[in-house]
């Protein structure tokens, strides 16, 4: 039977990865733990989470689509919090249901868990899960205190308008859900506009300010952490396309379609489709 896979990266904080689709991390304070993210809702990460820690938990959002919230109806007993900006955010336009469950597992199964995809499926919900849920706002520095450990809300609009990553000066580890990863995907904009690119620079250059403060990177999705130089790639690459020395061109990859350009370590989807 496939079970998540669940990594120690540092004192009292785990990645427990939703069979390499996606991650969630277990950090935990002498008086509280925090779940951030929730995964895609496969299997039972609530049930891992537990064995683990004994601490109440709350649950600590990065964004709100559905690869990262599909697990809340396992939450639902807990402190939630989010960003009220992203209160109808949709990965191009699908709910958090087991339709998108299933298109999760069949365009990225192959690329992350290949020659699972059978059991992948079979750990979906029988039944339709409730996954709607009530949050307390976050903002731009709020303060999530677990006892002895403290995480700093930052806001990190981009991939999504209310996305934030929590930094853990204990540990100096930043959250970055997928504000920073190792590919990130901003969707096509009208007349190819540049303004979300213009956003992201921005959050690019807000993360990097305050490199000093953090060694690393957990990020959503593949091995964490990863070194934070990665943030610094991600902004040579949005200024290079902003100011026309860098240009991208249109690819179809794996279940990735548009405009990508790359530099160092950064992946970017900045036009893209699907």
């Amino acid at each position: 039977m496939l079970k998540q896979e669940v990594t120690r990266i540092c004192d009292r904080t785990w990645c427990i990865s939703e069979f390499r689709l996606v991650n969630t991390f277990l950090v935990e304070g002498e008086e509280k733990a925090a779940m951030i993210d929730t995964g895609c809702g496969l299997g039972n990460i609530r049930e891992i989470a537990s064995s683990i820690t004994s601490r109440p938990l709350s649950v600590l959002l990065t964004h709100s689509h559905s690869d990262h919230v599909g697990g809340i109806y396992e939450f639902k007993d807990c402190p939630i919090y989010m960003s009220s900006r992203d209160t109808d955010e949709k990965i191009f336009g699908m709910e958090t249901d087991n339709t998108f469950r299933r298109m999760y597992v069949e365009t990225r199964g192959k690329a992350w868990f290949p020659g699972h995809e059978e059991e992948l499926l079979s750990l979906i919900p029988e039944e339709e899960p409730d996954c709607s849920f009530d949050f307390a706002d976050i903002d731009d520095g709020s303060f999530i205190d677990l006892g002895h450990r403290v995480l700093e809300c930052i806001l990190s609009p981009g991939h999504t308008k209310g996305s934030i990553c929590y930094l853990d000066k204990t540990t100096r580890i930043l959250f970055s859900g997928d504000t920073v990863n190792n590919s990130i995907i901003l969707a096509r904009q009208p007349a190819d506009g540049t303004a979300l690119i213009e956003r992201y620079r921005k959050t690019l250059q807000k993360l990097w300010n305050r490199e000093k403060e953090f060694d690393a990177l957990a990020i959503g999705h593949g091995s964490a952490p990863i070194d934070k130089d990665i943030i610094y790639d991600y902004l040579c690459l949005c200024n290079g396309l902003l100011d026309g020395s860098l240009k991208g061109r249109y690819e179809e990859r794996g279940f990735r379609r548009g405009d990508v350009a790359r530099l160092g370590k950064a992946e970017l989807w900045y036009q893209c489709d699907n």
